[in-house]
């Protein structure tokens, strides 16, 4: 069961049941011949003895314990294995009927959800039975024999991870049954952001879907160009309409100053860089353009798709025989979006999506895994990002870090929010080299200075990166309490948002040149930490893959480095050098005297 995983079928199931049986009843004659023997109870009365038997039985009913948890499992698994080659679909181990190969994998699941539910108590109980026993039994003075058997348990069972899963599986579970639709149908708006055209949520909308679950089942998906929303039959005219007009809406000062929008509308709505307000935008904008209402918004970026192609292996696309895989699916959407035929700019990243999705919808069970490894490290990196009203729903992405909020700063804390209003694709090239140098004072405040670094952009071509270079709009959030004192390299105005402190205004890269931006700022003792540590977030804009960073604190004379950590990791004293690949938390401790 180990090494197939999910993907075991059904007659790989049943022999896992016998073998489970088998081992209960093995297990049950040997800690009853240690329990009820005269000879071993005897032997039980010498301390040295009694230890050993009382481990022995210990053993043996961590054994009992364990089997029947495995023969649980194993039926309850009947509800996503599928017959064995030349089976037919009718009934695998216990008494769990299999599904038919066509069954859907969100169906699948919550026929799983549904046949663990009764069972997690006796799980949860046969585990805490193995608990007890494992802890009753000594970590010295037991027997070769006994004490490498013992050895060999706590290197393949890990009880404290196996209780935890199965905590959070049950914590889980309401959320993803209201995904599915488990209490009737769900639809979500699903946004396709484009990176290589940089926004505050992770880039240009320039794809919407609709996805809808009933009871687990899904509807077709059939995403469109964002031109089909947001514009009428003409092509140029938006259906929202100029100002004065009561369907009008006022767009984000940069986006009309440089488009010059006659509304703001779907395309646009992902302004602020946090997902939940950027969502609830969406909707808005979707209902005022047609009428339409949602019960969530799942963005999603070329990264996913990386991971997804990883999982399921290249994928034709029909309408151009383009073949994409997890090494160029990024770079040949782009040039089709961009440089190809109207007609292939309008549909091939629709048409891409709906490929690929089908290939993932029927993943083996084998690759379930792997699916879910692929969509964690996606929400960790905010390539997905999701926003529902089911308030389970809500819980569970935000568990999963899959939420997209610019959280608020309870410590020392910056973000970097850029926005690309040129039109082009710039950001397909254009690097970023992030540096934060602080310096603590003796009374916990901090001196800091932010050097953001841009490089690597040159012309490829008008359509793609435009005439002349990069037209941004930057947002560095900071704590409430910070006092800026210096800023070259942009006009940054200070304003408040999302709890923090934000500059804000336009920067500009030109074509083979390096551009830099140096913000100089103070921080309060009670952000700073006056208790000899500093403590950091750092939290990555979506849409970017994993730029660089550096941060260096220099304490005050008399304060002596103690420790440092990113994440959970120790690091040693000096500049560290990291990546925004994910949120990062740093902590310095130091000591005086």
């Amino acid at each position: 069961m180990k090494a197939g995983g999910v993907g075991l079928d059904a007659a790989d199931s049943a022999r896992a049941a016998g073998q489970f049986q088998a081992a209960e009843v093995h297990f049950t004659h040997v800690h009853d011949v240690l329990t009820r023997s005269r000879w071993f109870q005897l032997a039980g009365r010498f301390p040295w003895a009694g230890t050993q038997i009382r481990a022995g039985q210990d053993l043996t009913d961590m054994g009992v314990h364990l089997a029947r948890v495995g023969r649980l499992l194993v039926d309850v698994s009947g509800s996503v294995l599928l017959p064995a080659a030349g089976a037919t679909a009718g009934s695998t181990a216990g008494s769990t009927p299999a599904p038919s190969p066509g069954t859907p994998p969100g169906k699948r699941i919550l026929d799983t959800l549904r046949q663990l539910d009764p069972k997690l108590n006796a799980v949860s109980g046969e585990l805490d039975a193995v608990i007890a026993d494992r802890q009753r039994i000594p970590s010295t003075g037991l027997l070769p024999q006994l004490s490498n058997a013992v050895a060999q348990f706590d290197k393949k069972v890990n009880l404290g991870t196996i209780r935890d899963g199965l905590k959070k599986l049950r914590t889980d579970e309401p959320g993803i049954r209201a995904l599915l639709g488990a209490d009737g149908p769900r639809t979500y708006l699903v946004i396709n952001q484009d990176p290589a055209e940089l926004r505050a949520t992770g880039g240009f909308i320039g794809t919407v879907g609709f996805l809808s679950f009933d009871q687990g089942k899904m509807g077709p998906f059939n995403p469109v160009n964002i031109v089909s929303i947001d514009k009428r039959p003409d092509g140029f005219t938006d259906v929202l309409g100029a100002r004065g007009t009561p369907s009008h809406v006022d767009a984000p000062y940069p986006l009309d100053y440089v488009f010059h929008l006659q509304s703001w509308e779907l395309r646009d709505s992902n302004w602020s860089p946090d997902f939940p307000t950027a969502a609830r935008q969406a909707e808005f904008f979707l209902n005022r353009e047609r009428a339409q209402q949602v019960d969530g918004v799942i963005a999603l970026d070329p990264f996913l798709i990386q991971r997804l192609l990883a999982i399921i292996g290249p994928v034709k696309i029909q309408q151009t025989g383009d073949v994409v895989d997890q090494n160029n699916f990024y770079a040949v959407t782009l040039h089709r979006r961009e440089l190809g035929t109207e007609d292939v700019r309008n549909s091939f990243l629709p048409e891409a999506s709906k490929q690929i999705l089908t290939s993932v919808l029927t993943l083996p069970p084998s690759k379930w895994l792997a699916l879910l490894q692929a969509l964690g490290a996606s929400c960790d990196g905010r390539s997905l990002q999701a926003y529902f009203h089911d308030a389970a729903a809500a819980d569970l992405v935000k568990r999963h870090n899959c939420s997209g909020e610019v959280l608020p700063s309870t410590h020392d804390a910056l973000m970097i929010v850029e926005s690309n209003v040129g039109g082009n694709k710039d950001d397909f090239w254009m690097q970023r080299k992030y540096s934060l140098n602080i310096t603590l004072r003796p009374d916990g405040s901090a001196q800091h200075t932010l050097h953001l670094h841009y490089h690597g952009l040159s012309s490829h071509g008008f359509p793609l990166t435009g005439r002349w270079g990069y037209t941004g709009w930057l947002r560095v959030y900071l704590p409430p309490s910070s006092t800026v004192t210096g800023i070259k390299g942009a006009s940054l105005t200070p304003t408040t948002e999302l709890g923090h402190l934000v500059l804000q205004g336009w920067f500009y890269v030109q074509f083979d040149t390096m551009a830099d931006v140096i913000i100089e700022y103070d921080e309060s003792p009670a952000v700073a930490g006056a208790d000899h540590a500093l403590r950091l977030f750092w939290q990555k804009q979506a849409g970017r893959l994993g730029d660089p960073i550096t941060v260096d604190v220099n304490p005050p004379p008399g304060w002596k480095y103690r420790a440092a950590t990113v994440g959970r990791s120790a690091v040693a004293d000096g500049p560290i050098s990291s990546d925004l690949a994910v949120d990062r938390d740093f902590t310095f401790e130091y000591r005086t005297g």
